[in-house]
C-alpha cells in the first residue's frame, strides 16, 4: 500500500500498518511534555502544540505518524516496544521540549528529534496556542510584557516543521518531501 503521503497510525487497520511497516515506512512518535506549565494555558498545551507539528509532517512526508504519547520513558519504550512487534524498524520520536525535565530516553536504533529546545518555552508555546487554540489561552494570567502572537507561532511552527522534516529525510532519503 504506497499513498503520495504521510498517515496517522490510529487512522489504519492492523493490517494496513503491518504492511506499511513490512514496506520500511519510517513511524514518528509525537511525545508531549510539559510537568510546569505556566498558569495561562491548559495542561493540553503539549499535546496541541506536537500534534499540529505532526500533523504537518503528515502532509509533508510520506510516513506514519503514532498517537501522541506523554514524556514518560516507561511509557515511551513500551510503544516503541508495541511498534517494533508490528515490524516497525524505523523510529523517530519526535520530543516537543518545554519547560525543564521533560526530556525522555531512547534506545540507539530510535532516531530522537527535540523540538522548541530553547530558553523561551513560555512565549513559543504560548505563540503557537494562540495560533492553534486561542480560546485555551488564559489572557489575563499573561505575564506583563509579553510578546506572544499567533502569526508568531504559526512562523515558528511552521520553522520546527521544516527542521525535522530536514533531519528525518537527511537520516532516511527515501521519504518523499511534499
Amino acid at each position: 500500500m504506497n499513498t503520495p503521503h504521510g498517515v496517522w497510525l490510529d487512522d489504519l487497520t492492523r493490517q494496513e500498518a503491518t504492511s506499511r511497516f513490512a514496506g520500511n515506512a519510517v513511524v514518528v512518535i509525537p511525545v508531549a511534555g510539559g510537568s510546569d506549565l505556566p498558569v495561562h494555558l491548559p495542561l493540553k498545551a503539549p499535546a496541541v502544540i506536537v500534534r499540529a507539528l505532526a500533523q504537518k509532517l503528515v502532509e509533508q512526508l510520506d510516513l506514519v505518524v503514532a498517537p501522541v504519547i506523554e514524556a514518560e520513558s516507561r511509557v515511551l519504550t513500551v510503544h516503541i516496544e508495541k511498534l517494533q512487534r508490528l515490524g516497525a524498524r524505523r523510529l523517530a520520536v519526535l520530543e516537543l521540549r518545554l519547560w525543564a525535565g521533560t526530556s525522555c530516553e531512547v534506545s540507539g536504533d530510535v532516531l530522537k528529534v527535540p523540538v522548541c529546545d530553547r530558553s523561551d518555552d513560555d512565549e513559543y508555546a504560548t505563540s503557537c496556542m494562540m495560533a492553534l487554540d486561542p480560546r485555551s489561552v488564559r489572557m489575563p494570567l499573561l505575564p506583563a510584557g509579553s510578546c506572544a502572537q499567533a502569526f508568531d507561532g504559526e512562523r515558528r511552527m511552521a520553522a520546527e516543521v521544516e527542521a525535522v522534516a530536514g533531519v528525518l529525510v537527511s537520516k532516511w532519503p527515501d521519504l518523499i518531501c511534499r
